[in-house]
């Protein structure tokens, strides 16, 4: 099933090169075209509300921004500012659920996963990092500031720092709900290597090819 169905799109750089070359006159009513309508996501109706609002979100400013329309992404930024920061929540209660204890019998902590740390970025060799409550700590700072960079991004859209921050979190969110345990272990691993600027191949992919790996993603996690 296609992730994505596209809707008509007026080819007006097409156009213009055609009118340039000499190959037939420019018509000017490709000039004022209508905005192209919005493709439709699928596959995500039994998906969490949170996680499927926060795609949709994202896909309305990334669409807009593709077809070149500036304002309207940012229009669509507090919507997206809010959907994520309701992720953030879900990351941080998590967190504060399967912290690890100061007194009495600690829960043994799950072991990180190979496989769900290749699904969040995190290469093998820094899986034995230590994860206490001074990492429990650490990561949830580091939500709370990105919780006040996605207000600043509210009121003054950066889309490149915003489609870097939606990635990050839609992944990490999804990959917490779907495998809670060795997530929880590997979140404050994710969220240091997101605030140190580590590069993430997703940050360049096309909204298709992310949607794409998320839904298998997901599939491979509760089908596991």
């Amino acid at each position: 099933m296609s992730s994505i169905v596209p809707g008509p799109q007026k080819k007006i750089g097409e156009e213009i090169d055609a009118a340039r070359s000499g190959a037939k006159p420019l018509d000017p009513s490709a000039l004022n075209a209508p905005a192209p309508r919005q493709q439709q996501l699928t596959g995500l109706d039994d998906w969490p509300e949170s996680l499927r609002t926060a795609i949709e979100a994202e896909h309305a400013r990334v669409s807009a921004l593709d077809s070149n329309r500036r304002r309207t992404a940012d229009k669509a930024v507090p919507e997206l500012v809010n959907r994520l920061d309701t992720l953030l929540d879900e990351i941080a209660d998590r967190l504060q659920a399967d912290k690890p204890r100061l007194f009495g019998k600690a829960t043994p902590a799950a072991e990180p996963s190979e496989d769900v740390a290749e699904l969040l970025g995190i290469p093998a060799d820094e899986l034995d990092q230590p994860s206490g409550r001074g990492e429990h700590r650490t990561a949830l700072r580091t939500i709370k500031q990105l919780r006040s960079q996605l207000k600043d991004l509210e009121t003054t859209p950066d889309h490149s720092r915003l489609t870097r921050l939606a990635t990050f979190t839609i992944r990490l969110a999804l990959v917490v709900e779907a495998a809670p345990e060795p997530a929880t272990t590997l979140a404050p691993i994710a969220l240091a290597r997101f605030t140190q600027g580590v590069s993430d191949s997703q940050w360049n992919a096309t909204f298709a090819e992310k949607l794409t790996s998320w839904q298998e993603t997901r599939h491979t996690l509760t089908n596991s």
